[in-house]
């Protein structure tokens, strides 16, 4: 685990960072770091999910071939140079990429934190040792209920058991991993969703995460009669209201990390008027899709490349300043769990009020070997 001491190094670094951030977004500039750098590594997946859009994901995807493991080192050492100090890998399902574990790596030895995103239907023994042995800091995997059937309805048969099973190898294999459970809430299990906090605790998770149903985000391009069966109604949302209640109940006694309470907060707006919030995309972090395009945030299409000119480049071009100008204009309905919960908790009255919520958060992301030198 990670010690005291070095969390608090890493706590102070970032809230240099982040307060370096908060200023150039006041100001409209480009802020000197990125602290986040989001990776879409792949499009393809091994599961079909009835509520996820990421294979519709982004036409670029299938006009260009995905970035070389040699692409995204480059992309990485960029993200370095811009004091980014962690990197999100997901997908699609990142573990279907073979050279997964060596980027992983790379990431580590440039000194940044790894968290991966999973279905969790490929964390076999093999996969789970080979992503300790990189020095991965942590891994959600995606569960949608604490009973197999609405979950296998959503994402396949026994897709269900194999997360679990996931999880709990994590735990046995990778002690130092954290490992959290990530569950969008939808018309399918939103009925007492607030079960799903003692039964991440029981399966041995660190951290559990909700998100609402969304239509836009990497989801946009789906089709909605495919899922629109599992978007609220308007006549759901007194309803969701008392289930995310007794969520917000339920997590005040956990034990485990879950979602902020300001991001609880907004979830049932969404599908009402969603709440307007001022945005860190673009200045916090950045999205890179598996053709290598670069956005602040994954619900923007672009023509900026990192086969035309590198990250640190693009991070402090004028076309990436034009893009964030867009990002402080926005209106577009989006409660996700990273950029919006990102940007609540960049709220200065958030700042000092969940002092103690954030140390825990860096914990969750900064744990494990520590970081080898740049």
């Amino acid at each position: 685990m990670i010690s005291t001491a070095r969390q608090l190094a890493l706590f102070l670094g970032n809230g240099l960072r982040v307060a370096n951030v908060m200023w150039n977004r006041f100001l409209g500039r480009p802020p000197r770091y990125m602290p986040i750098l989001l990776m879409f590594v792949t499009k393809h997946c091994n599961l079909r999910c009835k509520m996820c859009g990421v294979c519709e994901y982004d036409p670029t995807c299938d006009e260009q071939p995905e970035l070389t493991t040699d692409e995204w080192k480059g992309v990485l050492r960029s993200a370095c140079n811009l004091g980014c100090s962690l990197v999100s890998m997901t997908g699609g399902e990142p573990l279907l990429r073979p050279d997964i574990f060596e980027l992983v790596g790379f990431a580590r030895e440039l000194g940044m934190a790894v968290h991966l995103c999973s279905n969790g239907m490929l964390l076999d023994r093999e996969n789970v040792i080979r992503l300790r042995d990189a020095g991965v800091n942590a891994l959600s995997i995606s569960i949608e209920s604490p009973e197999p059937e609405p979950h296998n309805s959503l994402r396949g048969p026994h897709s269900f058991e194999l997360a679990v099973q996931g999880v709990r190898l994590v735990r046995e294999l990778a002690p130092d991993v954290q490992v959290g459970v990530s569950c969008v809430i939808m018309r399918l299990n939103y009925k007492n969703i607030a079960a799903m906090i003692p039964f991440a605790e029981k399966i041995g998770a660190h951290q559990i995460k909700f998100a609402p149903i969304h239509t836009n985000l990497l989801h946009r391009r789906k089709r909605l009669e495919h899922f629109s069966d599992l978007i609220f109604a308007q006549e759901d949302l007194d309803a969701l209201d008392k289930e995310i209640a007794a969520l917000i109940e339920a997590s005040r006694h956990c034990h485990i990390l879950t979602t902020s309470a300001m991001f609880f907060a907004g979830m049932a707006d969404l599908y009402r008027k969603p709440l307007q919030f001022r945005c860190y995309a673009g200045y916090a972090a950045c999205a890179v899709n598996p053709a290598g395009v670069v956005t602040p945030c994954c619900d923007m299409d672009g023509t900026l490349s990192v086969r035309e000119q590198p990250l640190e480049v693009i991070w402090h071009s004028p076309e990436m300043a034009r893009m964030r100008e867009t990002v402080r204009h926005c209106s577009r309905a989006c409660w996700d769990t990273t950029n919006t919960e990102l940007s609540l908790r960049m709220r200065p009255t958030s700042v000092v009020r969940d002092l103690v919520k954030t140390w825990r958060d860096v914990g969750f992301y900064f744990t494990g070997k520590k970081e080898s030198a740049p």
